[in-house]
């Protein structure tokens, strides 16, 4: 199975809602899950493939066809950021039961319902997350490296589920266990970099640097790279969020002026948070060092309310680099 950590790092996103279709199709006939491949690969673009599939998956000749090209759509969807449908079409697959189809990418019940909580945790939805880290299939593997996936898994969640970061102390002190954990080697270089990023620790990096010198994951901890716009990296709690007194915290009415009063179409976004508290504590530090920082509120689907931190790009569009210059992660958005 792909590194976990490594496709939360570095998968490029695209945001479109997309669901599994079973529409009707103009075509007839069965086809295998490699032909049903073979020609949504000679569409024009990732998008159209991906619809291509969701339109023609009906005609899969037999169950394990079937399972192995709805599994494959679920990759093409995660890929284009559609986290809740990747995560969704993971699980729909994992229900077949059948064989993976000759050619086609293999993975066991137990994988798909793992792929299923990594797109749950993308799209910072914890809850189905731990539903399907739950499953059957695996809860009952006994492959020593699925069950070190679904630890690390597991330890995501719950530290994106705390509310600051003494609450996290108890998965921090389980992630430092890991370390020491021999059967865990598969997810050390993960543990390492959660460790720092969520400590700030200068130890687990140097633990990193040395063990892992040429992974993505040492490469952000140098410095050297960001990590990729996704929310579930800036809902875990960090050493520096929890440092100093309580912070008066300003009306969301007074957050939600500032950017209102905003005239940028690019902003650098620096934090996205739950707590309107800890939206506040992030401005205050960027104004510490010197930028002008401000949130405001965003409304999703499910009701919650969230509060992005964000940074007006200045006209020479150097911005992102002062900000990680200065120690902050962050990335651009565009109204």
């Amino acid at each position: 199975m792909e590194k976990i950590l490594r496709v939360l790092l570095l998968f490029i996103l695209i945001s479109s809602p997309c669901t599994i279709l079973f529409a009707a199709s103009a075509e007839e006939g069965e086809k295998s899950a490699l032909t049903l491949r073979a020609n949504a690969l000679q569409k024009e673009n990732v998008k159209e493939s991906l619809k291509y599939l969701t339109g023609h998956i009906q005609l899969a000749k037999n169950d394990s066809e079937r399972r192995s090209i709805i599994y494959y759509t679920a990759t093409l969807q995660e890929a284009l950021g559609q986290y809740v449908a990747a995560a969704s079409t993971y699980a729909q697959a994992a229900s077949i039961d059948a064989e993976n189809a000759p050619g086609m990418p293999a993975a066991s019940n137990a994988e798909l319902f793992l792929y299923a909580a990594r797109s749950s945790l993308e799209a910072c939805d914890f809850q189905s997350a731990d539903s399907y880290l739950d499953a059957s299939p695996v809860n009952s593997s006994t492959d020593a490296r699925l069950i070190a996936q679904k630890r690390l898994l597991s330890a995501w969640s719950a530290l994106c589920k705390a509310e600051d970061y003494r609450e996290a102390k108890g998965v921090i002190a389980n992630l430092e266990e890991f370390v020491d954990d021999g059967k865990l080697k598969d997810i050390r270089c993960e543990v390492l970099f959660t460790l720092w990023y969520v400590t700030e620790d200068k130890k687990w990096n140097a633990l990193l640097q040395q063990e892992y010198p040429h992974s993505p994951e040492a490469s952000i901890a140098n410095g050297d790279g960001v990590v990729m716009a996704l929310p579930f990296w800036y809902f875990m709690p960090r050493a520096s969020l929890n440092g100093g007194a309580a912070v008066a915290i300003q009306s969301s009415t007074a957050g939600t002026a500032a950017a209102k009063g905003k005239n940028a179409s690019v902003r650098e976004q620096i934090g996205f948070f739950r707590e309107r508290e800890n939206a506040q504590k992030l401005v205050d530090r960027a104004a510490k060092s010197g930028f002008e920082a401000y949130y405001y509120s965003e409304m999703r689907p499910s009701g919650t309310e969230y509060y992005v931190v964000v940074v007006d790009e200045d006209e020479r569009g150097s911005m992102g680099n002062k900000l990680r210059n200065a120690g902050f992660d962050c990335y651009p958005i565009k109204d």
